[in-house]
């Protein structure tokens, strides 16, 4: 185990005295170089894949928004069909009505 030649005295919060706590380890000590370990050594690879999800999440969002845009048109659509259907409907029963006369 390497030397522990630093000694310094820090104030910090109760919160993060918790947070130290939750590490592994026996000792404050202990607990505390874990903590900055895995923030030193980890951190950046979570940062980088938080990044990643990030710019999925905006490619999904975008995709998700040329859905919607095209799901609209087709609603547009087919409104303009059913309009359509019901006018051909009326002219075909009035039609039909005028030959039973």
């Amino acid at each position: 185990m390497a030397t522990k030649n630093n000694i310094r005295s820090i104030r910090f919060s109760d919160e993060l005295a918790q947070m130290i706590d939750l590490q592994p380890g026996r000792t404050f000590t202990e607990k505390f170089e874990a903590l900055i370990t895995k923030c030193c050594w980890e951190l950046p690879g979570k940062e980088k894949e938080l990044e990643e999800i990030n710019k999925q999440i905006a490619a999904k969002r975008q995709e998700l928004n040329e859905l919607w845009k095209s799901c609209q048109e087709w609603r547009g659509t087919l409104q303009a069909i059913n309009s359509r259907i019901i006018a051909l409907e009326n002219v075909l029963q009035q039609e039909t009505e005028g030959r039973n006369l």
